[in-house]
């Protein structure tokens, strides 16, 4: 049997060992913080990088959780927040903004540690409870973080275990119940453009993939199980074509890569590709960043795996934290890769908390302003704002917000391109001084630009002529939305107008022209058809003049 499972795990594996290692290991810390020499092991771990941008990691302990500084090329512990006793090894992370969630199966509910005073100081704002209809979440065995939602996994209080979803938005302090999905025990999940990808670990379940466009009723879309499935952790790809998961227990514990919007004939499903550090060696967790799935193994370590082609993953970085390990369940626990720089972090359930780097990603850097240059006057005609760009978005994916504030005023504009046209000066007062500044954002991070410029607003200027624009140009939200695979976008003209209507995908990458030309005044539909596209969020841009508005869409098949 072993001689047979190797066999299948070769011919499924595309590369069991590295020609070139681009992982380098920079720093490891070994602090347990056990009361007792059977409590010197580790969870999981997490990072946070500051609006500021510098850079933070975390790492479960038997009795609490250790934040480190990273420095250079160096941890420093500078806090220890103390926890619940969890159950061996199960304590886990996430963030949003500026707090730290923490759960485990210690029977204390969500730990919200708020961490804007760091490298001072971490404050434990509270221990988080719900309870509805006699059911409680004082122990969950993960927590996912997306968009401003929290999902709690595996409530062991809360039958079968699925998931229980709570908003931030209002108060990140104060989590609000919002809906359950509740299919079967999930022991992980993950969830990007209102999908959720739900590891079912036990009695086969496989992987849940489900619409929460809805969260107080999250709609099941797929149910991915295949032959020995011991789903314990789901990724999806940047493009959205692709789902990545782990199976740690089961019969072929490797990583798997489904094309899950065409899985094929089934149940049981196949996997387009798999991939296994060893084939002797029981995987834990994948986390993608850009095309790079990095995962980690108890036996083998922390890996990077090359999927820019997710038919033939291919190892480029590994560091193993615990080659001497003799046990199935001792190692590598988890792996996080957002930081700024190319850095990451990897934590080992016997021996502590590693720093690497990964010298393929290139580092992100915090943008420099550009235009309104500081403390000059600008009007309805001068209201083009840009910055330098961050990073490459097609390797690395984020968005800019643009935060602009003044006297009892506070707007945000978002875009992915590295410049942004002004076009609402409704609520700007004249001769009024505001500030502006460009966060970069992704899903676990907000860093904010290295500067911050203020302008001057002088509406007199050019106003007529952008009201007329804007009075003459009228956009409405395509229709049908979420679509499939044909929508229609209608627009309104008062006056001979040149139009462009473009279509762009969730990279900022421009996919289509729909229009660009001359029209007449008069109503306006245009069909789009996006059959040969993937699903996913699209944009559409429609410029006349200075007036451009972009709107977003959902494609979804």
């Amino acid at each position: 049997m072993a001689k047979l499972l190797f066999i299948i795990s070769f011919l499924f594996t595309s590369h069991l060992f590295s020609q070139t290692n681009y992982a380098t290991l920079l720093d490891h810390k070994n602090i347990p913080h056990g009361i007792s020499p059977q409590q010197t092991y580790f969870s999981s771990c997490w990072g946070w990088v500051s609006p500021e941008g510098k850079e933070y990691a975390f790492i479960g302990c038997a009795t609490g959780t250790s934040i480190y500084a990273i420095e250079d090329d160096t941890l420093r512990e500078i806090q220890f927040v103390t926890g619940p006793m969890a159950t061996y090894a199960y304590r886990e992370f996430k963030t949003y903004k500026n707090y730290l969630y923490a759960v485990s199966e210690g029977g204390s509910g969500v730990q919200i540690i708020d961490l804007s005073q760091l490298p001072d100081t971490a404050i434990l704002v509270k221990n988080f409870n719900y309870t509805r209809n006699g059911k409680n979440i004082l122990k969950s065995h993960t927590v996912t973080l997306a968009d401003g939602y929290l999902y709690l996994n595996g409530c062991a209080n809360w039958s079968p275990g699925g998931m229980v979803i709570f908003s931030l938005k209002a108060d990140p302090t104060t989590p609000q119940y919002v809906g359950q999905y509740q299919p079967d025990y999930i022991h992980d999940s993950y969830v990007k453009n209102d999908t959720i990808f739900g590891a079912a670990i036990y009695w086969g379940g496989g992987l849940y993939i489900a619409d929460v466009s809805d969260k107080s009723n999250p709609t099941t879309i797929n149910l991915i199980s295949y032959d020995g499935s011991g789903t314990h952790h789901a990724w999806e790809t940047i493009d959205g074509n692709y789902a990545l998961t782990t199976d740690e227990i089961g019969t072929v514990n490797n990583l798997k890569i489904w094309d899950f919007k065409n899985p094929g004939s089934g149940p049981p499903y196949t996997p387009t590709a798999q991939y296994s550090a060893n084939p002797t060696d029981i995987i834990h967790n994948v986390h993608g960043r850009g095309n790079y799935a990095y995962v980690s193994h108890y036996g083998a370590g922390a890996r990077v795996v090359d999927i820019h082609n997710p038919t033939q993953p291919n190892e480029v970085g590994y560091y193993d934290t615990y080659p001497g390990s003799v046990n199935d369940y001792e190692g590598c626990w988890a792996v996080y890769p957002y930081y700024f720089s190319n850095k990451w972090i990897a934590s080992d359930m016997n021996i502590g908390l590693y720093l690497m780097d990964f010298s393929l990603r290139e580092n992100r850097v915090r943008p420099n302003l550009l235009t309104p240059e500081n403390n000059v006057v600008i009007d309805s005609l001068n209201s083009t704002f840009s910055w330098t760009s961050s990073a490459n978005q097609s390797e690395d994916p984020h968005w800019y917000e643009i935060r602009i504030s003044g006297n009892n005023f506070s707007k945000t504009f978002k875009t992915l391109e590295t410049s942004f046209i002004l076009t609402d000066f409704s609520d700007f007062v004249n001769d009024e001084t505001y500030t502006w500044e460009v966060y970069v954002v992704d899903e676990f991070t907000e860093v904010k630009s290295l500067n911050t410029f203020q302008f001057v607003f002088n509406g007199i200027v050019g106003v007529s002529e952008n009201i007329n624009d804007k009075r003459s140009f009228s956009v409405l939200q395509n229709y049908p939305n979420p679509f499939n695979p044909v929508t229609k976008i209608n627009f309104s003209l008062s006056e001979n107008k040149n139009v462009t209507l473009k279509i762009y995908n969730s990279l900022g990458q421009e996919i289509e022209t729909l229009l660009d030309g001359f029209y007449s005044q008069g109503n306006y539909e245009i069909v789009w058809d996006a059959s040969r596209f993937a699903s996913g969020i699209y944009f559409y841009k429609l410029t006349s003049g200075n007036f451009i508005e972009m709107k977003k869409m959902i494609l979804n098949k």
